[in-house]
């Protein structure tokens, strides 16, 4: 079975299509296309977004996607467990090496009932003649000892003073406070009017805090910082009124993400972009938006 990577390149090939033209028409870097074809999918983001390249490069072509996205899935599936042994194997090993195993165990029970024996005698014997043959005293109740002996509540008593102090020193302290730490960080935001890889990395071209309506593209980048998977939101927001909100998956220790809008002349003013996790606000950038200026026609 074909790879999906060679199936796609081989299609292009036909098409005498060049990587340039299925990046513009697909709007996928060169660098994620080329990693497809050579089925290097360790090059290119979560298995989410691959399946997402792949389906939109399939329909570039004029292929049908289910069968590229069913062509990946049978090349990432694991290998299968190797063969098990069958019942009739297990059966002649058994009967092959049984009576072997029934005289090791045999052997070995008794010489360890043998040895059991052994040591009950040693040590019951001496205890024996030594309670038969020990005199025995008549209590004395005026001896020394016994008035010198401590009663069991006073050692009792003295033994969990301490305790008790301890505590009574616990409860005056108080408990001590526990920070929670955060489990998301906001390392970097940025604002620009494009997304670029350089060295397998994402960076933000054209940053400012101040763009024309133009209908051009402003796209909002950041890179989060967590110990655990998750996800966060990026809610955009003109003259305080909600306009997008785009979910995003994130995965430790580090991700970087964006979301972007389109600005048309009617989406002029004071714009703000946030970084939410759940209910918490993470990070704010504000920017606004011009509209063109209109040059008046010589009369």
């Amino acid at each position: 079975m074909d790879s999906p990577g060679n199936c796609l390149k081989k299609e292009r090939e036909l098409q005498n299509l060049s990587l340039g033209e299925i990046s513009k028409s697909t709007r996928i870097k060169e660098y994620f296309l080329r990693a497809i074809e050579e089925d290097h999918y360790d090059l290119c983001p979560s298995p989410f977004y691959v399946k997402g390249f792949l389906t939109n490069y399939a329909r570039c072509l004029g292929l049908d996607p289910r069968g590229i996205i069913l062509q990946y899935q049978e090349l990432i599936k694991p290998p299968p467990p190797p063969p098990e042994v069958t019942l009739q194997e297990n059966r002649e090993r058994t009967f092959r090496f049984r009576p072997r195993i029934q005289t090791r165990i045999q052997t070995r029970t008794t010489f360890r009932l043998l040895l059991v024996s052994a040591l009950l005698l040693s040590v019951l014997i001496p205890l024996y003649f030594y309670v038969a043959f020990q005199p025995v005293e008549a209590p004395n109740s005026t001896s020394p000892s016994s008035q010198e002996s401590v009663p069991p509540q006073v050692v009792q008593e003295q033994e969990t003073r301490p305790v008790i102090e301890q505590i009574k020193q616990m409860e005056l302290i108080g408990p001590k406070e526990v920070q929670a730490e955060a489990l998301y960080e906001v390392m970097d935001a940025h604002l620009g009017t494009g997304i670029e890889t350089e060295n397998g990395r994402l960076k933000v071209v054209g940053k400012g805090s101040e763009f024309k309506c133009e209908n051009q593209k402003i796209f909002f980048f950041t890179r989060i910082i967590t110990p655990r998977e998750g996800k966060i939101f990026h809610v955009w927001r003109c003259e305080g009124e909600e306009q997008h909100r785009v979910e995003m998956p994130v995965k430790s220790p580090s991700w970087s993400v964006y979301s972007y809008i389109s600005l048309s002349p009617a989406r002029s003013g004071n714009w703000k972009v946030e970084v939410w996790e759940g209910d918490k606000m993470l990070k704010d950038v504000s920017f606004s938006a011009h509209s063109p200026k209109m040059t008046s026609s010589p009369s």
